[in-house]
Protein backbone atom coordinates (compact mmCIF):
# COMPACT_ATOMS: atom_id res chain seq x y z
CA UNK A 1 0.00 0.00 0.00
CA UNK A 2 1.22 3.34 -0.39
CA UNK A 3 2.61 5.49 1.99
CA UNK A 4 0.24 8.44 1.44
CA UNK A 5 -2.64 5.99 1.13
CA UNK A 6 -1.78 4.45 4.11
CA UNK A 7 -1.36 8.29 5.71
CA UNK A 8 -4.94 9.04 5.15
CA UNK A 9 -6.28 5.56 6.08
CA UNK A 10 -4.25 6.20 10.12
CA UNK A 11 -5.83 9.78 9.82
CA UNK A 12 -9.27 8.62 9.49
CA UNK A 13 -9.17 6.06 11.61
CA UNK A 14 -7.45 7.74 14.39
CA UNK A 15 -9.88 10.95 13.65
CA UNK A 16 -13.00 8.58 14.20
CA UNK A 17 -11.12 6.68 16.86
CA UNK A 18 -10.82 10.27 18.60
CA UNK A 19 -14.42 11.26 17.97
CA UNK A 20 -15.86 7.61 18.60
CA UNK A 21 -14.09 8.20 22.09
CA UNK A 22 -14.89 11.50 23.18
CA UNK A 23 -18.95 10.44 22.20
CA UNK A 24 -18.67 7.36 24.58
CA UNK A 25 -16.99 9.54 27.26
CA UNK A 26 -19.97 11.95 27.16
CA UNK A 27 -22.61 9.30 26.93
CA UNK A 28 -20.80 6.84 29.39
CA UNK A 29 -20.81 9.60 31.95
CA UNK A 30 -23.67 10.98 31.84
CA UNK A 31 -22.09 14.34 31.07
CA UNK A 32 -19.28 15.44 28.41
CA UNK A 33 -15.47 15.86 30.85
CA UNK A 34 -13.64 18.83 30.31
CA UNK A 35 -11.16 16.93 27.40
CA UNK A 36 -13.44 15.37 25.20
CA UNK A 37 -15.02 18.34 22.89
CA UNK A 38 -11.02 18.84 22.44
CA UNK A 39 -10.21 15.36 21.62
CA UNK A 40 -13.96 15.82 19.08
CA UNK A 41 -12.34 18.43 17.45
CA UNK A 42 -8.74 16.73 17.10
CA UNK A 43 -10.64 13.60 15.76
CA UNK A 44 -13.12 15.51 13.43
CA UNK A 45 -10.00 18.01 12.01
CA UNK A 46 -7.33 14.62 11.19
CA UNK A 47 -10.26 12.46 9.97
CA UNK A 48 -11.12 15.04 7.40
CA UNK A 49 -7.58 15.95 6.37
CA UNK A 50 -7.50 11.82 5.96
CA UNK A 51 -10.26 12.29 3.57
CA UNK A 52 -8.30 14.96 1.74
CA UNK A 53 -5.33 12.87 1.30
CA UNK A 54 -6.75 9.77 0.41
CA UNK A 55 -8.39 12.42 -2.41
CA UNK A 56 -5.16 13.80 -3.67
CA UNK A 57 -3.36 10.65 -3.68
CA UNK A 58 -4.52 10.17 -6.99
CA UNK A 59 -1.21 7.58 -8.12
CA UNK A 60 -0.68 6.49 -4.40
CA UNK A 61 2.07 9.40 -3.48
CA UNK A 62 1.38 13.39 -2.71
CA UNK A 63 4.00 16.27 -3.59
CA UNK A 64 5.46 17.70 -0.86
CA UNK A 65 3.24 21.11 -1.76
CA UNK A 66 0.15 19.51 -1.27
CA UNK A 67 1.19 17.46 1.81
CA UNK A 68 2.57 21.33 3.24
CA UNK A 69 -0.76 22.66 2.09
CA UNK A 70 -2.87 19.69 3.94
CA UNK A 71 -0.87 19.83 6.90
CA UNK A 72 -1.61 23.60 7.21
CA UNK A 73 -5.22 23.08 7.00
CA UNK A 74 -4.84 20.82 9.77
CA UNK A 75 -3.28 23.13 11.62
CA UNK A 76 -6.33 25.80 10.73
CA UNK A 77 -8.91 23.38 10.96
CA UNK A 78 -7.78 22.47 15.10
CA UNK A 79 -6.65 26.06 15.87
CA UNK A 80 -10.49 27.06 14.83
CA UNK A 81 -12.00 24.54 16.47
CA UNK A 82 -9.58 25.15 19.82
CA UNK A 83 -10.76 29.04 19.52
CA UNK A 84 -13.97 28.16 19.93
CA UNK A 85 -13.53 25.91 22.56
CA UNK A 86 -11.80 28.11 24.53
CA UNK A 87 -13.54 31.68 23.98
CA UNK A 88 -16.66 31.62 26.58
CA UNK A 89 -20.49 31.41 25.55
CA UNK A 90 -20.53 35.26 24.62
CA UNK A 91 -23.09 35.30 22.10
CA UNK A 92 -26.55 36.79 22.67
CA UNK A 93 -27.56 40.47 22.45
CA UNK A 94 -24.31 42.82 22.51
CA UNK A 95 -22.14 39.79 22.22
CA UNK A 96 -19.12 40.38 19.71
CA UNK A 97 -19.31 39.72 16.34
CA UNK A 98 -16.91 39.39 13.51
CA UNK A 99 -18.09 40.04 9.81
CA UNK A 100 -21.48 40.28 10.92
CA UNK A 101 -21.46 36.58 12.94
CA UNK A 102 -21.22 36.29 16.71
CA UNK A 103 -17.51 35.65 17.14
CA UNK A 104 -17.25 31.61 18.04
CA UNK A 105 -19.78 30.89 15.47
CA UNK A 106 -17.32 33.08 12.47
CA UNK A 107 -14.30 31.39 13.95
CA UNK A 108 -15.94 27.90 13.04
CA UNK A 109 -17.22 29.13 10.21
CA UNK A 110 -14.60 30.71 8.43
CA UNK A 111 -11.66 28.34 9.68
CA UNK A 112 -13.56 24.98 9.41
CA UNK A 113 -15.99 25.83 6.18
CA UNK A 114 -14.08 28.99 4.25
CA UNK A 115 -10.56 27.90 4.69
CA UNK A 116 -11.30 24.26 3.55
CA UNK A 117 -13.51 25.81 0.64
CA UNK A 118 -10.47 27.80 -0.86
CA UNK A 119 -7.76 25.07 -0.08
CA UNK A 120 -9.15 22.23 -1.27
CA UNK A 121 -9.31 22.93 -4.88
CA UNK A 122 -5.26 24.40 -4.99
CA UNK A 123 -4.55 20.77 -3.38
CA UNK A 124 -6.57 18.83 -5.55
CA UNK A 125 -5.53 20.87 -8.69
CA UNK A 126 -1.76 20.21 -7.82
CA UNK A 127 -2.29 16.85 -8.39
CA UNK A 128 -3.23 16.83 -11.95
CA UNK A 129 -0.31 18.22 -13.83
CA UNK A 130 -0.66 17.28 -16.99
CA UNK A 131 -4.47 18.75 -17.09
CA UNK A 132 -3.05 21.63 -14.99
CA UNK A 133 0.02 22.25 -17.52
CA UNK A 134 -2.23 21.41 -20.85
CA UNK A 135 -0.08 18.40 -21.88
CA UNK A 136 -0.63 16.50 -24.65
CA UNK A 137 -2.28 13.81 -22.12
CA UNK A 138 -4.77 16.38 -21.80
CA UNK A 139 -6.53 16.88 -25.28
CA UNK A 140 -8.80 14.39 -26.32
CA UNK A 141 -7.60 12.31 -29.14
CA UNK A 142 -9.94 11.05 -32.04
CA UNK A 143 -11.59 7.70 -31.90
CA UNK A 144 -9.49 6.45 -34.60
CA UNK A 145 -5.92 6.91 -32.48
CA UNK A 146 -4.81 4.30 -30.61
CA UNK A 147 -3.15 3.85 -27.11
CA UNK A 148 0.05 5.50 -28.28
CA UNK A 149 -1.52 8.50 -30.14
CA UNK A 150 -0.71 7.46 -33.80
CA UNK A 151 -3.08 6.99 -36.38
CA UNK A 152 -4.94 3.10 -37.54
CA UNK A 153 -5.82 4.74 -40.46
CA UNK A 154 -3.96 3.97 -43.60
CA UNK A 155 -4.07 6.11 -46.68
CA UNK A 156 -4.04 4.20 -50.18
CA UNK A 157 -2.89 6.96 -52.51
Amino acid sequence: MPAATRTGIVLVTGGVAAAGAAYAAAAGLGTAPAWAPWLLAIGASGGSVGLFVLGAATRGTVTPRVTALLAGLFVVLVTSFGVALALGPREGPGGPLLLGLPLRLAVVFYGVGFVPLLALPLAYARTFPAARDGAAAAVPRDAGDDARGSSQHTDHA
